[in-house]
């Protein structure tokens, strides 16, 4: 068995991704995750190991979907339309984990993550990350993934797999199918190996449209209905006020009323993207966090710059993907910016 990585082996502001599976927080480092994609038709051989959920067809090959529930005796509970699977690339291999909701992005530094409290050997736990009183398991995906080809787990039947656990209704069973064949047609023609010289960016919804930023540029996410956000007097309308971050203001920005000068509508799924800089700590509200996709640099710059929605055009580039269009945030452009500076 693979001896657990000390806390100390993880770079200094790694980026990681926040999970919730079952009710328990774990997260995954950024460097090994490909793509982040909603839960899509699985499809199901005669016999399977019982901690994979089901076989998916990703850049041309079949990878295995792994419900960690399964390996960490969490209680099983029926997948929902808003379950997401993280796409690993592993040292051998590409398979897919199954987490509930992606709750959070953002870089931690090596300091704040502690040796788990108890003997490393024989666990996929390669630290906790303390946070405001809230503990969060890092996994070791190393460990899972010697664990995974050593083990000699029992086979199960197809009755007894995750095709119980699938939405079953018409209509989801119709978008799980779309979201598959979607999935299946962006990535014909694309070489596997283009993935690791692409950027991922994080996209969210504002009203009816999708933007999308460099996951590089984002220091976290928060939910706007848990902050507390202070009103400043004699600011544009767009700047809706201050809010604490571990000691550091944070101007909060409007985006919707910084392009289209119209409000926000404020819901429970309301976020806030706090993005770092060395110069401007902002943090923009959004409606609702989406995906990660992944766009080469220079794709972005191949056309011409149709960036419609803001006064200064750079600050909004137009990119489709898969006939889906997409508003980029040129985030160097927006914080150049000189709204941003108020006399």
């Amino acid at each position: 068995m693979n001896e657990v990585i000390a806390s100390e082996n993880i770079q200094e502001n790694d980026i990681f991704i926040f999970t919730e599976i079952g009710n328990t927080s774990y997260a995954f480092s950024a460097l090994s995750i490909l793509e982040i994609i909603k839960l899509v038709e699985l499809e199901y051989p005669e016999k399977m190991p019982s901690y994979v959920a089901g076989i998916l067809e990703y850049r041309g090959r079949i990878i295995h979907i792994i419900d960690l529930r399964t390996i960490l005796n969490i209680e099983t509970k029926e997948y929902d339309m808003n379950t997401h699977i993280l796409i690993i690339q592993g040292q051998d291999a590409i398979y897919g984990i199954i987490a509930d909701s992606i709750v959070d992005i953002k870089k931690i530094d090596s300091t704040i993550i502690a040796p788990p409290p108890y003997s490393a050997a024989g666990t996929f736990t390669k630290g906790i990350y303390l946070d405001n009183g809230n503990n969060t398991t890092v996994i070791n995906l190393e460990a899972l993934e010697e664990w995974m080809k050593s083990t000699n787990n029992s086979e199960t039947n197809f009755n007894q797999k995750a095709a119980r656990l699938l939405p079953r209704d018409i209509s989801s069973k119709e978008t799980l199918h779309q979201r598959k064949m979607q999935l299946v047609e962006k990535s014909k023609g694309t070489s596997y190996k283009l993935l690791k010289n692409k950027d991922v960016y994080v996209s969210f919804n504002i009203k009816n449209s999708t933007y999308c930023l460099e996951i590089a540029y984002v220091g976290g996410f928060y939910k706007y209905s848990e902050t507390k956000i202070i009103k400043v007097p004699c600011t544009p309308e767009f700047i809706k006020g201050l809010m604490s971050v571990k000691g550091d203001y944070i101007t909060i920005i409007d985006l919707n009323r910084y392009f289209d000068n119209e409000p926000t509508e404020i819901t429970d799924k309301s976020t806030i993207i706090v993005i770092e800089s060395k110069d401007f700590n902002i943090g923009f509200i959004v409606d609702e966090i989406s995906e990660s996709l992944n766009i080469q640099t220079n794709e972005l710059f191949s056309g011409k710059n149709k960036g419609i929605k803001s006064e200064n055009k750079n600050e909004v580039i137009e990119y489709v993907k898969n006939d889906k269009l997409y508003l980029v945030l040129n985030i160097k452009e927006i914080l150049n910016s000189e709204k941003l500076y108020i006399g």
